[in-house]
């Protein structure tokens, strides 16, 4: 019986073994193939890897922002940015990342998406936002209490300072969590925004150039209404091309 158990428990290491072998692999192949400049390769071996990782609930970075640079090179840039803010989201403050998507979004003039204040809320992650909320809580409400108890002067200072950056992070919270509850996406490929979600002689239509941000506002049929950061301007797209975040 413990050597059935053994055979079984050998064959699943096994098994671990030669799939871990495999995506290290087609990993190392990726940038084989990238290094010869061969890119459509490349991408080929990266996208196969993400797919898998995919049936395993699991994302990468590295898979996502290798994606973007063989699209990059085969100046696809709707494409390349959409997997740049994918690895983003994954590795917030790498700066190879963070590089490269302000490069993209810099030769495709959009650059200009987000005010001011919202540039700033974004050097922050979501979850450090929060962290940084809940320390500033703590710091508040603990300086609150401990002054019932006793009173050095300095409580005073720190219940007045801590308060100051509570209610500060409390609104960038509040801001952030709004920019992460809107559903957003990348223009993959250059198309047209309609006036409505059909195609006909009637529907006016307006080229928007690839790489562009959007807010998806709705959805009907093979279509998403839009709003464009870049251009403040709302219509309809269709949904192939649109890489949704």
């Amino acid at each position: 019986m413990n050597y059935k158990k053994s055979i079984k428990i050998l064959i699943g290491l096994l098994i671990i073994k030669s799939f871990l072998f495999s995506q290290s692999n087609l990993f190392q192949q990726g940038i084989e193939f990238y290094n010869k400049t061969d890119f459509v390769s490349a991408k080929e071996k990266f996208l196969e890897l993400n797919g898998i990782l995919s049936k395993e609930n699991k994302v990468s970075s590295e898979v996502f922002y290798n994606i973007g640079c063989c699209y990059f090179r085969e100046n696809k840039f709707g494409y390349a940015r959409y997997y740049f803010e994918l690895a983003k989201k994954v590795c917030y403050h790498d700066k190879d990342i963070n590089h490269n998507l302000w490069f993209v979004k810099k030769i495709t003039n959009n650059n200009s998406e987000e005010s001011f204040l919202i540039q700033i809320v974004n050097l922050l992650s979501l979850k450090e936002v929060l962290v940084i909320l809940l320390l500033f809580n703590f710091m508040f409400f603990g300086s609150l209490t401990a002054e019932v108890f006793i009173k050095p002067s300095f409580l005073r200072w720190v219940k007045r300072i801590s308060f100051v950056f509570l209610v500060c992070f409390l609104i960038v919270s509040i801001i952030k969590l709004n920019i992460e509850l809107k559903k957003t996406g990348i223009v993959l490929e250059s198309t047209s925004l309609l006036s409505a979600p059909e195609e006909n002689p009637f529907t006016k239509s307006v080229a928007i150039n690839e790489a562009k941000k959007v807010v998806i506002l709705s959805e009907k049929g093979d279509y998403y209404a839009v709003y464009l950061l870049q251009d403040k301007i709302q219509g309809w797209v269709r949904k192939d091309k649109i890489g949704l975040l």
